[in-house]
C-alpha cells in the first residue's frame, strides 16, 4: 500500500468495508479481581514459527497513491516464509477505487516470543512496500493489521497444503462472500457449490438491494498454480456474474477475492461434510458473529450472539449483542424457529424480546457450523455460526490468546492486534498494536504498553470484559475455552473482532 498500490485513481470513495473473517473463531471466560502484578506476554514461539506457504487475506481504507484522499480497499495473496525472516515468491491481488492488479513481492518478517511479530512485502516492480503487524495463533494461522500510517486495515492468514496444489479442487462448498460496488450497493451471498472436473453448479441466496434472492450457480474453476492461486467465475440465474481469485489453504477451504473491476468483495468457500441435512442437523448451543453495512454506513453493523436449537426447529435461550450505526444493544434476550431442507438450507426467524423479528439463512458447512446471511431490506450483514463445545466459567478462560479487532469509532479508523492473557481469575492483559488512522492525514502506528482488565463470564459463553483505556464494554460470545467472537459494544463505534488461544511452539 503507500507508493505501493499507485492504482488510477477514480472518485475517492471515502468509506471502509469492514469484512472480517470469522474464517476463524475464538474464545474468553469469566470472573473479577485486582493484582498488582501485570503478566508480560510469554510464549516460545521465534522465526522458524513462521515456515512455508501462506495465504492471507485483509480489507480496510487508505490514501491513493500520492493524494490525501482515500478510499476502500480489498487484498489477498500467497508468500512463502523461509523459516529465517526472509519472504519470497510472493503474490499480492489488490482492489481499490475501480481498478484491480496483482504484483510480485519478497521481504522480511520478525517473529517475538509471544508470537507478536512483523511482515514486510517489497514489491518487485518497485512501487514500494507494505508493513503489516502479526500475531501467530499457532504455526499455521496468524491474525494481521496494517502497521503502515497512510492505511488502515485488519485480516488473517493461514498455512497452505502444498499437497492440494496440484488438482483442481473438487466437490461440494459452502460459500460466503460480501463485498461493496458504487453500481451495485453492497452485496452478500451465501450458497453452496459443487465443483467437479472445472464445473461449477449449486444453489445460492444473495442480498443486494435490500432484496433477499434464491439463484442457481453454473461456472467454472481452473486449477491452482505452484503458490496455490487459481481463478474462480460464478454465473446466477438473477443475471449476477462474480470472478474470484481464489488462494487453496487445503483441499477442503479456499479464500476468495473478487477481482471484478470495481467490485470489493472477500469470501471463504468451505467443504461439506456431510450430504443431506434435516432439521437434526442443527442441534445444541451455538455462538456467532456477523458483520455488514446498512444504508447509512459501510462496516455499520456487528453482531455477536448465542442461541440454543432443539434439533426439531425449534431455538432457545437466545441472546446477542449488536451495533448498528452507532446505536449499542446489549444482551437482547430472543427465540426462535427454523427449517431445514436436504441441502443444508435453513430458513431461520430469531424473536428478539423487543424489536422486529430477524429472518436469516443458514447454509450448514457441517452440523457444528454454518454460513448466514440477514435478510433485511435496511442492511447487509452475514456471519457464521459455530457449535459450542464445553461449559463455561471464570477458570474455563485461562491462557493468552492472539487477539484481533477493527473498524472505525468518530475520531478515526481503528485496528488492533497482540495478545490477551486472562487468568483463570477474572483478570486480563492487553498487549496490543494499535493503528489509528484519520484520512487524509496520516495516522499512528503505536504499542500502548500491558493493559490490565478483568472480565466475567455468563453460564451461555458470555463474557463482559472491561480495559479501562480501550473499553468498559467489551464482550466476547465464546464457542470454546480457546475461540471467541468479540465486538466493542460502545455508541459511536463499529469495532469487532477475534481473539484465539496461542499453541506455543
Amino acid at each position: 500500500m503507500s507508493q505501493t498500490h499507485l492504482l488510477s485513481a477514480v472518485t475517492p470513495q471515502k468509506a471502509l468495508i469492514v469484512i472480517i473473517f470469522s474464517l476463524l473463531v475464538f474464545t474468553l471466560a469469566c470472573g473479577s479481581g485486582n493484582r498488582s502484578i501485570i503478566p508480560p506476554p510469554k510464549g516460545n514461539f521465534n522465526t522458524a514459527s513462521l515456515n512455508g506457504q501462506y495465504t492471507y487475506s485483509l480489507s480496510g481504507v487508505e490514501e491513493i497513491g500520492a493524494t490525501s484522499n482515500s478510499a476502500s480497499f480489498t487484498e489477498g495473496g500467497v508468500f512463502t516464509a523461509d523459516g529465517s525472516g526472509n519472504i519470497i515468491n510472493g503474490t499480492d491481488d489488490f482492489s481499490q477505487n475501480g481498478v484491480f492488479g496483482s504484483a510480485a513481492f519478497t521481504g522480511t518478517y520478525t517473529i517475538n516470543n509471544d508470537g507478536t511479530g512483523t511482515l514486510v512485502f517489497v514489491f518487485t516492480n518497485g512501487t514500494g512496500s507494505l508493513s503489516l503487524g502479526i500475531t501467530l495463533i499457532d504455526k499455521n494461522r496468524f491474525y494481521l493489521i496494517e502497521a503502515d500510517t497512510f492505511a488502515s486495515g485488519g485480516g488473517s492468514g493461514e498455512k497452505q497444503d502444498a499437497t492440494a496444489f496440484s488438482t483442481v479442487p473438487s466437490g461440494t462448498f459452502v460459500l460466503r462472500s460480501h463485498g461493496n460496488s458504487a453500481s451495485r450497493g453492497s452485496v452478500a451471498a451465501v450458497g453452496a457449490m459443487t465443483l467437479s472436473s472445472g464445473s461449477v453448479t449449486g444453489n445460492e441466496d444473495v442480498l443486494s438491494g435490500g432484496v433477499l434472492s434464491s439463484v442457481t450457480l453454473s461456472g467454472s474453476i481452473a486449477a491452482p498454480g505452484t503458490n496455490g492461486r487459481g481463478t474462480l467465475s460464478i454465473s446466477t440465474s438473477g443475471g449476477l456474474s462474480f470472478n474470484f481469485a481464489y488462494y487453496v489453504v487445503s483441499a477442503s477451504t479456499l479464500r476468495l477475492l473478487q477481482t471484478d473491476f470495481g467490485i470489493l468483495a472477500l469470501g471463504r468457500a468451505e467443504k461439506r461434510t456431510s450430504a443431506t441435512f434435516s432439521n437434526a442437523s442443527l442441534t445444541g448451543n451455538f455462538a456467532f458473529g456477523s458483520q455488514g453495512d446498512t444504508s447509512a454506513t459501510l462496516g455499520g453493523v456487528q453482531t455477536v450472539g448465542a442461541f440454543t436449537s432443539d434439533g426439531n426447529g425449534t431455538i432457545t435461550a437466545g441472546s446477542f449483542d449488536s451495533v448498528q450505526d452507532g446505536n449499542p444493544f446489549t444482551g437482547v434476550p430472543f427465540t426462535g424457529s427454523y427449517t431445514m431442507s436436504s441441502l443444508g438450507r435453513a430458513a431461520v426467524t430469531f424473536n428478539p424480546q423487543t424489536g422486529v423479528a430477524m429472518q436469516e439463512v443458514f447454509w450448514m458447512v457441517s452440523p457444528t457450523r454454518a454460513f448466514f446471511v440477514i435478510n433485511n431490506p435496511t442492511k447487509v450483514e452475514d456471519g457464521t455460526t459455530d457449535q459450542q463445545t464445553t461449559a463455561f466459567s471464570t477458570g474455563g478462560l485461562n491462557g493468552q490468546f492472539a487477539f484481533l479487532m477493527d473498524g472505525f469509532d468518530t475520531a478515526s479508523f481503528v485496528d488492533r492486534v497482540g495478545t490477551l492473557q486472562a487468568d483463570g481469575k477474572g483478570n486480563l492483559t492487553l498487549n496490543e498494536l494499535l493503528n489509528r488512522f484519520i484520512p487524509p492525514n496520516l495516522g499512528s502506528v503505536t504499542t500502548p504498553g500491558l493493559l490490565a482488565g478483568n472480565y466475567s463470564v455468563a453460564s451461555n459463553g458470555r463474557v463482559s470484559a472491561n480495559i479501562p483505556t480501550l473499553s468498559s464494554n467489551l464482550v466476547f460470545y465464546m464457542v470454546s475455552n480457546t475461540l471467541a467472537y468479540t465486538l466493542q459494544n460502545d455508541p459511536a463505534t463499529q469495532i469487532s473482532g477475534n481473539i484465539a488461544l496461542q499453541v506455543s511452539p
